[in-house]
């Protein structure tokens, strides 16, 4: 899927933000105004459980039913009676919950245009016995992407490949045998063959 095509769909997307989620606001006063030059729009807002944000000198401000695009254009008419010449921009932030063997596994929110290593680097890394190729995406205790790195070997991001907010992101300890283990295993087959032989011979006799 092209960039451009990509966009235009976001574009079109009528509700990007949801409950529990959160948002990035960059925002800049192109031609700033002296008497609001200390009020800080940027940040971080969490989205509360009624889909609302706080900003600062609106207050509450619904933000459920917008898109990244549409938001902007909506906070930028909102904040202009403010500022002389308001730009504002957009970063949706999902919720996405990583576990597994990695260093901080646990819930995080990052970007929906973030990679799988964006979001390995928030859980602190991988640990040395994670199998990589086992990491899958789970939602509602179904596995709807099933081997994720291979995705993003192809540079795909989180958004690209369809992770959504409250997907699970897991992984699997890598499988391997200790010399010890591989010799338990021979003992015990050879343990077994050596009770079928008796087995028989027993049953011979008896004939």
């Amino acid at each position: 899927m092209s960039s451009s095509l990509f966009g235009s769909s976001k574009r079109n997307q009528k509700n990007e933000f949801y409950p529990g989620d959160a948002l990035v606001i960059d925002f800049i006063d192109v031609y700033k105004k002296s008497d609001r030059g200390s009020v800080n729009i940027s940040g971080e807002y969490t989205i509360d459980s009624r889909g609302y944000i706080m900003l600062p000198l609106i207050g509450p401000f619904k933000v459920i039913g917008y898109n990244r695009y549409t938001l902007a254009e909506k906070l930028t008419e909102v904040y202009k009676p403010y500022f002389t010449e308001p730009y504002i921009s957009i970063t949706p932030l999902i919720r996405l919950t990583i576990m597994g063997p990695f260093y901080k596994p646990g819930a995080y929110r990052v970007s929906p245009q973030s990679s799988l290593w964006e979001l390995i680097e928030q859980a602190g890394g991988p640990r040395d016995n994670i199998d990589l190729n086992s990491i899958r995406v789970v939602r509602n205790d179904e596995v709807v992407v099933d081997n994720l790195l291979s995705s993003f070997e192809k540079g795909y991001s989180l958004e690209d490949i369809g992770v959504q907010s409250g997907d699970q992101i897991i992984a699997e300890v890598k499988k391997h045998f200790s010399v010890r283990q591989i010799f338990d295993y021979v003992r015990f087959g050879m343990n077994l063959v050596s009770l079928y032989i008796l087995i028989l011979r027993w049953e011979q006799y008896k004939k």
